[in-house]
């Protein structure tokens, strides 16, 4: 049975956003349950205490009232203060944390109810409008480790340093999601991300901001994938925008900001973490770029140029035991990178992906046509249909199996499932019905049993498989006809259902059938013909004036004796006349009477 990589289901999207939503709560709360880290006049801090932005709770000195002050104000008791009753600043550190411990159950209830919803609107999120590898429940488990583990540093920040808030690396995560996969679920990423690392303060407004402001324009103009230092250019730009958008808020809410003083304060400095924050963000993601991709579900670029040397082991075993579908899986995957790069996506995960996807064809290639001789019977011609179905379709299977074994990565062994998706075996459901159905067999006996295509590269795999093999029946090799011909191919996935969840729209489409066209015209180029090909031809009856008359010349040596070439407007030799010179003729044939002293320039 084959085993194909698993969606997540509306099921498996509530369990996750429930267990999400408690070890967020947890992390959030947690601190309040610990007695020891509870805060005391007249005693070291044992952790930094923080007063989220906005109303506060004060202490009359004279009357010795606790009254609530909507004044806004930013307070930090860094850890091991010693609390005293004289300062304001403690005073509502103090009563805030008392306020605070333990947690009422509304609060716990409120809090948890936030993370629950922001989790369930991701997943449906990724599962109904994210496309290719984020529908599957390995790589949303990992996005949400991802999202998790930031969630930790940045209470362990808050914490355990009295560093500003804005120090939190937010842009860290949205820009690995907008390598592996694109900006829009990044964007989704930091609004989600970004009220999680709120709600640990209290869902901060102006903590929340500035996360958003660095998050989003970190990911705006993260445009450069292949390069791993772009992260960084990235996160600092987004760094600008959060200390913009925080002196701006600082203007709104207390009418000043003192950019200077502000500075001065170095570590204390909140615009320094506004702008610090970025830049460590963009460091994080560079930095742990390749082992992240690998959580989510991505082939590093050195491990993809490692696959695509023709030396690789399972690339031998194919030009070995299956010649004809590696000369076709090698035209396949130049075809493919062409036209994955017209559309964007990832060109060099197609062409590696074209090279492995018909590796199951080895166990038994004289079933694929490709790999019979000119004279040779295909072994079709004495099973029943429904055999020779079950023949050809095992390939998809057996692929996968050797692809696993030999420990190549999911996503190109997901190409050797996908790039027949659940197309029916036409050819002998035909036969089948011609021959009256004696089984009884339905379409489904005939169909491939992989699934279809997820991502735009392995859709393009599908389609070129197709394109490739039937370019080389289309006769004559004009553009016209080879776009007719991809026109009719890529029509037929489309009405089969076999693109719908690969995320190629129509634009993308219409790009690939004109990239195709052009290179297949460029493929079928003519050459011209040489002077012992109008020799071969005048044998088969072709008149010696239909290739000699427009023959340039160009000069070819015996003895320094000049003769002429052929002409750029003779059509080029067909490969049965090549074929039948090289078989029955000699070198002399080809180069002269005496090839001792004859040669072509």
């Amino acid at each position: 049975m084959l085993r194909t990589r698993v969606k997540a289901a509306p099921v498996a999207g509530v369990i996750i956003s429930l267990l999400c939503a408690v070890v967020l709560t947890a992390l959030s709360v947690a601190d309040h349950f610990v007695q020891r880290w509870a805060p005391a006049m007249g005693s070291p801090a044992p952790v930094t205490v923080r007063v989220p932005y906005g109303p506060r709770l004060v202490r009359d000195q004279v009357s010795d009232r606790v009254d609530i002050e909507y004044a806004h104000a930013h307070v930090v008791v860094p850890r091991g203060t010693v609390l005293r009753a004289e300062k304001p600043e403690h005073w509502t550190a103090f009563l805030y944390e008392s306020a605070h411990r333990p947690p009422s159950t509304g609060r716990l209830v409120g809090v948890f109810a936030i993370f629950f919803t922001l989790m369930m609107g991701l997943t449906a999120y990724l599962r109904s409008f994210a496309r290719g590898r984020l529908r599957l429940l390995r790589v949303q488990i990992g996005l949400v480790v991802l999202m998790t583990a930031l969630v930790v540093v940045g209470k362990g920040l808050l914490l355990f340093t009295s560093l500003p808030e804005y120090w939190i690396p937010i842009a860290t995560v949205p820009l690995w999601v907008a390598s592996s996969f694109d900006r829009r679920t990044a964007f989704l990423v930091t609004v989600v991300v970004a009220f999680q690392v709120a709600l640990l303060l209290g869902l901060d407004l102006v903590l929340l901001c500035v996360m958003l402001a660095r998050g989003m324009g970190s990911t705006l103009l993260y445009v450069d994938k292949k390069h791993a230092r772009q992260m960084v250019a990235s996160g600092s730009i987004g760094g600008l925008c959060a200390m913009v958008l925080f002196a701006a808020l600082m203007l709104m809410f207390e009418g000043r900001v003192d950019v200077v003083a502000d500075l001065l304060a170095l570590e204390g400095s909140s615009l320094l973490a506004c702008f610090g924050g970025g830049v460590v963000g963009g460091l994080i993601a560079a930095l742990f770029r390749a082992p992240v991709a690998r959580l989510l579900g991505d082939v590093p670029r050195d491990r993809l140029v490692d696959l695509s040397d023709l030396e690789q082991p399972l690339l031998v075993k194919l030009s070995r035991e299956a010649p004809g579908t590696y000369e076709h899986s090698r035209a396949m995957a130049n075809l493919a990178e062409q036209a994955a790069s017209a559309i964007g996506a990832d060109a060099l995960l197609t062409r590696v992906g074209a090279y492995y996807h018909d590796l199951g064809k080895t166990v038994q290639a004289k079933y694929f046509v490709e790999n019979l001789s000119p004279d040779e019977r295909s072994p079709h011609d004495e099973l029943d249909p429904e055999v020779s179905a079950d023949a050809i379709m095992a390939h998809v299977v057996v692929g996968t199996k050797i692809l696993r074994d030999g420990g190549v990565p999911e996503p190109v062994v997901e190409f050797a499932y996908t790039h027949h998706g659940t197309q029916l075996v036409e050819y002998f459901w035909n036969k089948c019905q011609q021959q009256g159905n004696p089984g009884e067999l339905t379409e489904d006996a005939f169909r491939y049993p992989g699934m279809t295509p997820q991502t735009k590269e392995t859709a393009i795999v599908m389609l070129v498989d197709s394109i490739e093999a039937a370019s080389r029946t289309v006769e004559p090799p004009e553009r016209a006809a080879f776009e007719q011909m991809i026109q009719r191919i890529v029509f037929t996935k489309v009405q089969t259902g076999q693109l719908d969840d690969s995320g190629l729209e129509m634009k993308d489409l219409n790009v690939i059938v004109t990239r195709m066209a052009d290179t297949l015209v460029n493929m079928h180029h003519h050459r011209i013909k040489y002077q012992w090909q109008a020799k071969r031809a005048e044998e088969f009856g072709v008149p010696s004036s239909a290739v000699h008359d427009s023959i340039p010349d160009i000069e070819v040596h015996r003895d320094s004796a000049p003769v002429h070439a052929p002409t750029a407007e003779e059509p080029p030799p067909s490969v049965e006349d090549l074929a039948a010179t090289l078989e029955s003729g000699t070198a002399a044939e080809v180069t002269g009477d005496d090839p001792s002293t004859e040669r072509v320039e």
